[in-house]
């Protein structure tokens, strides 16, 4: 027979485990802004290639293209949004200057702890938001 000690203390235990769990899927949020998340960060990766793909052609002492379209892509990058699939915003201007646009789902400028996740550079707003870039400059990460 069990002493009632330790059956109180495996309930207390057990008690531990569930609120930790109902504390950690709380923090997490809902499936739709996991996904929301997500989505952001493929249009950042797809950016960072993007720009990286500028840069290697303004090395081989090409103009910068007229549109992305004319832009040799690394695999697995499109150049569209992953859930509109639209086209992401390219602008050439002066120069090496240019600027990409995308539109994010999410505020990536910080968490509620006030933790910024990535490079200060890639931080956006929800909604639509432009990066000023240079060819001649490497893309920061």
């Amino acid at each position: 027979m069990k002493k009632p000690r330790d059956l109180a203390m495996a309930a207390a235990a057990l008690a531990a485990v569930v609120v930790a769990l109902a504390i950690g899927f709380h923090q997490l949020g809902p499936r739709a802004n996991q996904r929301a998340i997500r989505a952001d960060e493929r249009r950042i990766a797809d950016l960072r290639s993007i720009a990286q793909a500028i840069y290697f052609r303004n090395q081989q002492k090409k103009p910068l293209p007229a549109t992305l379209s004319y832009l040799p892509l690394s695999a697995g990058t499109s150049g569209k949004d992953p859930l509109t699939s639209a086209p992401y915003e390219y602008h050439p201007a002066s120069g090496t200057a240019y600027e990409l646009c995308a539109t994010f789902a999410t505020d990536s400028t910080a968490d509620e702890d006030g933790f910024q996740p990535r490079s200060a550079f890639w931080n956006h707003t929800k909604g639509r938001h432009c990066y000023q870039l240079d060819a001649s400059l490497v893309v920061e990460y």
